[in-house]
């Protein structure tokens, strides 16, 4: 009797397991073929999306360079330049780029601005200006953006034109001024080249404030 009973147990969790799995196959026919997972598999990206992260892209570099100076980039520029001064042949880069205090200064401009570029917008961007440029000059003085209005280029949909305002202020002085620019997105989010307009004449009220 206990081994009838062992046999008949044994026998009804196969056929229950055999059923669960017919059912669990014929669910999955079902759902695969209803008007839900077609639409999923033939879904496309939405390009106002895609336009929405090329512009949020633009506006973050907007942002953090002119929300200036950038206080921890200017301490890491000095002691980079501390450094490169105390290596005995100037011109052996591969030595300063072995210090310690390099390697963090690059690793900051990373961290800051990489994510925002293609490899080669952001090698283009950190090595020649405007990269932190409205970082660099002496004095205090504390600059901020404002008004940022960027719009797809309607005759080239890479390009990302952009107007901004800057509060420049200086102890008691306050002035504003205006900028306009572009930006080449070639990749989703990624910026390959971007150049601002100084209108107004910022850096030069920079240089003439110190």
């Amino acid at each position: 009797m206990g081994i009838w009973m062992d046999m008949f147990t044994k026998g009804f969790v196969k056929n229950t397991i055999r059923t669960f799995l017919l059912l669990s196959l014929v669910g999955l026919f079902i759902a695969g073929c209803s008007p839900k997972a077609v639409e999923k598999e033939t879904e496309v990206p939405d390009a106002t999306e895609e336009i929405d992260r090329n512009r949020e892209a633009v506006q973050a570099v907007i942002e953090k360079e002119f929300t200036a100076p950038d206080n921890d980039y200017r301490k890491l520029r000095q002691a980079t330049m501390i450094a490169q001064s105390q290596i005995k042949d100037p011109a052996n880069f591969d030595a300063l780029m072995e210090e310690p205090v390099y390697q963090e200064f690059t690793a900051y401009m990373e961290e800051i601005y990489a994510g925002y570029f293609t490899d080669n917008g952001y090698v283009n961007f950190i090595n020649t200006a405007p990269a932190f440029m409205y970082s660099v000059y002496e004095g205090d003085y504390q600059l901020m953006p404002a008004a940022i209005e960027v719009t797809q280029n309607e005759q080239e949909p890479t390009l990302y034109d952009f107007t901004f305002q800057v509060t420049y202020t200086n102890k008691a002085e306050t002035e504003e001024f205006n900028f306009a620019g572009n930006a080449m997105v070639p990749e989703e989010g990624k910026i390959g080249s971007i150049q601002f307009e100084d209108q107004d004449g910022l850096q030069t009220k920079l240089l003439e404030a110190h």
